[in-house]
């Protein structure tokens, strides 16, 4: 996945915490850190407060990318069929 070049406009080039990542991708901090650990996801580190962070775009790009990922291939689901009654 190629990363957004930085656009100081966008207001998800911003800090966030792994758990803030966590809560707004609705995923364990395991696979928040695969996503790291795999490239996904790029670490800063802050000086002030001293703590790792990650890029918010970088977060939800990746989780919609991985979202999409896993329904690639799956079937769709048959849609019900009229009964012909009238309601």
């Amino acid at each position: 996945m190629t990363r957004p070049e930085f656009d100081p406009d966008d207001p998800l080039f911003r800090p966030i915490s792994i758990r803030q990542a966590m809560e707004l991708t609705r995923r364990s901090d395991d696979t928040i850190n695969r996503w790291i650990k795999d490239g996904h996801l790029r670490v800063i580190h802050l000086k002030d407060p001293p703590e790792d962070a990650l890029i918010e775009r970088e977060v939800v790009d990746t989780a919609l990318q991985k979202r999409k990922d896993a329904h690639r291939g799956r079937p769709r689901p048959k849609r019900a069929e009229a009964t012909g009654d009238a309601a």
